[in-house]
């Protein structure tokens, strides 16, 4: 149903839940070595800084409005048998597709890996050669993902390296170079 903003992935048997983490009572429980992969999983996705919880598929929608097209974010699906969601923008508007975990793997079209943050660094990988395609063949294009937090660059990183090692009043006194030396008054935090 591309009309209505998803796209339809194949019928799977309910074999899916949340663990602790995510709301139980809508799923079943896993077996130990699944339940293992997906605790991972949601605790990977976490740090990726792209995995938004259980956000409506509105209000994922209504994020991505602005954003260039094959900008996507992960959120929990809101429907029963599935864990993710991805709500991608694509020029037409937002659409979101669901990831299939079945046999101790997640599921994106053809594409598949024990990681969902793997699975989508492959389909990322993918869709600079060839668009993924719904069953209907609509394409998707997944080309970066809207973060919960912003990434720091490795100047920022250096900065905040230097100025927690050695303090604002510590730097004066290292051998640093006038143009970096400027960068790091410029904003002389840890944060």
């Amino acid at each position: 149903m591309v009309g209505g903003g998803t796209c339809p992935q194949k019928e799977s048997p309910q074999i899916l839940c949340h663990p602790a983490l995510l709301s139980p009572s809508r799923y079943r429980h896993f077996h130990d070595s699944e339940r293992q992969l997906v605790e991972r999983s949601i605790l990977t996705l976490q740090a990726s800084g792209f995995y938004w919880g259980p956000l409506p598929t509105a209000e994922a929608h209504a994020m991505l409005e602005r954003e260039p097209a094959g900008t996507f974010l992960v959120r929990d699906s809101s429907q029963g048998d599935h864990l993710f969601s991805i709500s991608i923008k694509m020029e037409s508007g937002p659409v979101s597709v669901r990831i299939l975990f079945l046999k101790g793997r997640f599921w994106l079209r053809e594409l598949f890996s024990e990681c969902p943050v793997k699975l989508l660094e492959l389909a990322v990988d993918r869709c600079r050669h060839t668009p993924l395609r719904c069953h209907n063949g609509v394409p998707l294009l997944l080309t970066k993902p809207l973060r919960r937090t912003r990434v720091l660059t490795l100047k920022q990183i250096c900065r905040k390296c230097l100025v927690t090692h050695h303090g604002t009043e510590g730097l004066a006194r290292l051998p640093i170079q006038p143009a970096l030396q400027k960068y790091i008054d410029d904003f002389p935090f840890k944060i």
